[in-house]
């Protein structure tokens, strides 16, 4: 992985990655998942954090790009380096795992990969969070 690219990656890139990774995970992205997924990536990115269409179109491409040549297990490193870059609110928590079941379960079968991948991401996200 290369570490320059991570700096600037925030909350936006990390919840971007992790929607797109879940939807690519079991190499079947169906139309209603694709749907599903834009409309969780714009829900969280514009709706939730705040970003204009711009903005997420950019953090999307950059995502993109970058992920796209990284093998399974880079994408795998790349979450646990995120996770434990970024300082994630219980809200947020709870907002991504809502829109990743979203996104997994929109072509109405939940694949082993996505399965797999799910608890992963719920345990490199979910810190010990004090109130819960």
């Amino acid at each position: 992985m290369k570490g320059e690219v991570l700096e600037h990656w925030d909350l936006n890139y990390l919840v971007s990655f992790l929607y797109i990774f879940l939807a690519e995970s079991d190499f079947v992205i169906s139309k209603e998942e694709a749907q599903t997924l834009n409309e969780s990536l714009r829900n969280t990115l514009v709706n939730v954090f705040f970003l204009t269409e711009e903005q997420k179109d950019a953090v999307l491409a950059e995502v993109n790009t970058y992920t796209h040549k990284l093998s399974e297990q880079d994408k795998m490193d790349l979450i646990e380096a995120l996770t434990n870059k970024i300082d994630i609110p219980f809200t947020i928590y709870e907002l991504i795992v809502q829109e990743l079941n979203k996104i997994a379960k929109s072509d109405k079968y939940v694949s082993v990969e996505e399965h797999s991948l799910m608890y992963y991401i719920r345990l490199k996200l979910n810190k010990d969070y004090e109130e819960n």
